[in-house]
């Protein structure tokens, strides 16, 4: 009996223990040009997405609370440099810098890679598939503030104009009316945005350029202020997901 009560007091104890040194991560969300590795209706609605479903998934195994914070990307981009919050989670990917070479989102990187995404580049199935030297003088669309590496040398050799838009929807209407030429981006979110906005993907042709733009491996990425041991058992139970599968079907949700 002595034994079951001393077992129960521990027990109670730890768990009390690991409540008290719960850490909070402010999980920075990009709004509306990040789906579907973060989707959100409205800042302080449901927040789901590939990305928002791992993050939620270890942070319900793991005393650590996350704060939503859903922001622009260039804002996005800008509290991580003043280090607005310390304690922040997101992701990234070893190959994304910003403009003046400074690691922003991919500073801090999990060493286990979530998944990896291919970029494609859509046209008008009228237009068929062009090329890059087709594109001499035309315009490119692509997602305000984003940089995509490999691009910016063919932009300036076949001096090929950009329009800027503020989400995928909003490229691939831009397409549509013929504002643009040719749009890049990551495949997954150009058919999750077609599914989304029910968009009839048969006026597209959607034609590979891991040529010009390499697969991306996805990590999740942390602020200075996570503790490293948070960050290990992150990345331990990212080998557990893996797996189980787990990783696997939260993707295929977002198909």
């Amino acid at each position: 009996m002595f034994k079951s009560l001393l077992f129960i007091t521990l027990l109670v104890t730890t768990l009390l223990s690991q409540t008290a040194t719960a850490q909070t991560l402010a999980y920075l969300i990009i709004s509306e040009q990040a789906e579907p590795f973060q989707i959100n209706a409205a800042e302080a609605g449901p927040q789901t997405g590939v990305v928002t479903d791992i993050v939620e998934f270890l942070a319900n195994k793991k005393p650590f609370e996350i704060v939503n914070q859903v922001m622009p990307f260039k804002r996005y981009l800008y509290e991580i440099e003043k280090q607005t919050f310390p304690n922040w989670i997101s992701y990234g990917s070893p190959t994304w810098r910003v403009k003046d070479g400074k690691y922003l989102q991919n500073k801090r990187l999990s060493k286990q890679v979530l998944f990896t995404a291919n970029h494609i580049a859509v046209s008008l199935k009228a237009d068929s598939a062009i090329v890059w030297q087709q594109l001499q003088h035309k315009t490119l669309i692509l997602l305000k503030g984003f940089k995509y590496p490999g691009l910016a040398p063919l932009i300036d050799q076949y001096q090929i104009k950009v329009l800027e838009v503020s989400s995928h929807k909003s490229a691939l209407l831009a397409l549509q009316s013929r504002r643009g030429d040719l749009f890049i981006e990551m495949k997954s979110r150009v058919l999750y945005s077609l599914n989304k906005h029910q968009i009839n993907p048969t006026a597209f042709v959607f034609t590979d350029i891991n040529d010009t733009i390499a697969p991306v491996d996805i990590h999740l990425s942390y602020g200075d202020g996570v503790p490293q041991g948070l960050i290990d058992w992150n990345d331990e139970q990212i080998l557990i997901m893996k797996a189980h599968g787990k990783i696997n079907d939260i993707l295929d949700k977002y198909q």
